[in-house]
């Protein structure tokens, strides 16, 4: 990882400003070719080593891994020419072949091998003719063992969780550390002696940071059955609480995705009961104390869900309510197939084997949901009060960076007068597509599941969109907003309801900092409800930021909230609140969240249709399908179609 500086420069309400942030960028791995080859390798096959680098040994898998690593990498050639000059060339592939292996024929018709060309030519022995070449044109091939890769490289794919994790402990850096990091790339950006070209162009910059008004918007009440609560610093406790509208589970199974030695039947029915009291302390009633348990360790993970409902079968007629499933690890080959369309509730083995009432507790939150219960509500305020409502939220998952597979476009509306239950859409794309091109006929789906809930047709939407950036919002504007009201219109040609469109985000490097230590929370990051909407917002639009959530590591990045349309003409302080009081509204945890919780859904939503559809394993097809027809895109708008039934 490299650490370095972001800047730019924005035009605030009457002034200019610069924002300076830190930043953080995955490389890749520099040095000797070979090297940088086998400690890649090794992440996923620890013993890989030197002698595996041969193209008679090498497994077939490793070297299509490390082929499609390498591809367009730049390299410098350590073999110099008479001139004593290094060539910068860019990988085209890992061949089969090896420097002895790979033959060609000379000017003077001669036949020779890459490994006796480089020792006439460049007067190099190598050590290992064994080990593949690289090919940087369509004739030129060089042996690895002379190769080096060029410092200073970007990393662009997705990092594997081992990776994510080293990237996250880099990368998370207090405020009381963080603020001397950015002086400290103030002064290297933007030095201000006599000299400097900022001074001769007569340019002056204050480099300490800006001082800016900001409000602690007030938390509002989350109720339950038995009590109210006014949450401290975003966060408050369960115990004691019973949850406001409660499941009954009659019918649930157990499965294990491990085997029994590892994870013995007498500790999988202690950890059954840990879960039975968890739910029973928040209301839940349980009434199958002691369900069938079935141990599924082996089955291959594209028939995991097929295994599941074979097995529910020998129990009960049909499907049962619950499918609570023990799994080994995270992340873990079966999740997805678990997933697909059922209610299951998952638990991390390493997690319940520490016999945490609280771990039983978190969960208590997921499966109370799952079965269409209600957690606890909150008074949203004034800006949904008087006329009926929906809240949507909207997001757009795209693949991991190199991969060809389609974006998701996901769509989440309340569907209660509670703002409690949400329903849901979800539609496939061209890849890396932003504006979502079905907005309309998703947004129908979610009125019509109102009004079969409600009986009346909503009078006002109130729309959270994550994911746009600044230069988009024309675009959204133009495509999203015109083909919600067009959508709303052939409902019903009378049918105009107010529209409020708001992007969200956290996607920016404004940071926020208490001025004094006393005013901020445990961690030194400001306090949930900082809301600033001066200064650093945009000359432009109506925006503000909002820190609604308490940090527990690093320092906490603020959300920030543009409104593009408002037919409803709220204030600012009536939508800042109805903000800050939907992050209290996030069903799986009794903390308030980072961002408006209808975009978090959507968030997860466009996520878990990813996993639904295997879209990053499946990129394959989706190049197949650029040269074959649009079959492979079929297959997944087909799939689609079905989980969005399962989904509702």
């Amino acid at each position: 990882m490299w650490r370095g500086y972001y800047t730019s420069l924005r035009l605030g309400p009457g002034h200019a400003f610069i924002n300076v942030d830190l930043s953080s960028q995955p490389m890749i791995m520099h040095g000797n070719l070979p090297d940088v080859m086998i400690a890649y390798a090794k992440a996923k096959a620890p013993r890989f080593g030197p002698s595996d680098l041969s193209t008679r040994t090498m497994h077939p898998q490793a070297a299509i891994d490390l082929g499609r690593f390498l591809r367009n990498l730049k390299v410098v050639i350590k073999a110099k020419d008479q001139q004593g000059t290094e060539q910068h060339r860019k990988i085209k592939e890992l061949t089969k072949l090896s420097a002895a292996d790979a033959k060609f024929n000379l000017e003077n018709g001669q036949q020779t091998n890459v490994k006796e060309y480089i020792k006439a030519q460049y007067g190099v022995t190598l050590q290992h003719p064994e080990w593949p070449c690289i090919r940087v044109s369509k004739v030129a091939l060089w042996p690895i063992e002379v190769c080096e890769i060029q410092v200073g490289q970007k990393y662009g794919k997705k990092l594997d969780p081992a990776q994510t994790a080293e990237s996250l402990k880099f990368t998370t850096i207090g405020p009381r550390d963080r603020i001397p990091l950015l002086r400290k790339g103030i002064e290297k950006i933007m030095p201000t002696n006599a000299g400097s070209p900022l001074n001769q162009w007569g340019l002056q910059i204050e480099t300490t940071p800006m001082e800016v008004p900001a409000r602690i918007l007030p938390p509002p009440q989350v109720t339950y059955k038995n009590k109210t609560v006014t949450p401290g610093s975003g966060t408050w406790d369960l115990r004691g609480y019973n949850f406001m509208k409660t499941a009954s589970i009659e019918r649930w199974m157990v499965f294990v995705f491990d085997r029994e030695q590892f994870f013995p039947h007498r500790d999988v029915q202690n950890s059954v009961q840990g879960f039975v009291e968890g739910l029973s302390k928040t209301g839940i009633r349980v009434m199958t104390q002691q369900p069938t348990i079935v141990y599924g360790a082996g089955v291959h993970p594209d028939r995991v869900a097929q295994f599941m409902k074979h097995e529910a079968k020998k129990v009960f007629r049909d499907i049962p309510q619950l499918f609570v499933c023990y799994l080994p690890r995270k992340p873990c080959d079966e999740y997805a197939a678990i997933k697909v369309g059922i209610a299951t509730q998952c638990l991390s083995i390493p997690k319940v084997k520490r016999g945490n009432p609280q771990y039983y507790a978190n969960v208590a939150m997921k499966v109370n949901v799952k079965l269409n219960g209600t957690n606890s509500t909150v008074n949203l305020g004034p800006a949904v009060s008087g006329k009926p409502t929906v809240i949507f939220g909207a997001d757009v998952s795209h693949p991991a960076p190199g991969s060809f597979a389609p974006s998701v476009a996901a769509l989440v509306g309340t569907i209660n007068p509670e703002f409690t239950n949400y329903g849901s859409s979800i539609r496939i794309q061209p890849s890396r597509v932003e504006c979502i091109a079905e907005i309309g006929a998703m947004v129908q789906d979610l009125l019509k599941q109102f009004h079969k809930s409600v009986k009346v047709k909503p009078q006002r939407l109130i729309f959270f969109r994550d994911g746009v950036s600044e230069g988009q919002f024309s675009q959204v504007m133009d495509q999203e907003v015109n083909a919600i009201r067009i959508a709303c219109q052939s409902l019903e040609a009378t049918y105009k309801p107010e529209i409020t469109y708001i992007v969200c985000g956290k996607r920016h490097h404004i940071s926020l900092f208490p001025m004094r230590p006393e005013d901020g929370d445990r961690t030194g990051n400001v306090q949930a409800g900082t809301t600033v909407d001066q200064q650093i917002t945009s000359a432009y639009t109506f925006d503000w930021y909002t820190q609604s959530h308490a940090s527990l590591l690093g320092t906490s990045r603020s959300a920030h909230y543009t409104v593009l349309v408002d037919d409803s003409k709220f204030s600012a302080d009536t939508l800042q609140q109805l903000v800050y009081n939907l992050c209290y509204t996030y069903a799986r945890c009794t903390r308030s969240v980072s961002y408006a919780t209808p975009a978090y859904y959507a968030d997860r939503l466009a996520t878990r249709a990813c996993l639904y559809l295997n879209a990053d394993a499946d990129d394959a097809a989706s190049v197949l399908s650029s040269h074959s027809g649009a079959s492979a895109d079929e297959q997944r708008r087909v799939k689609m179609t079905e989980y969005r039934q399962k989904l509702k």
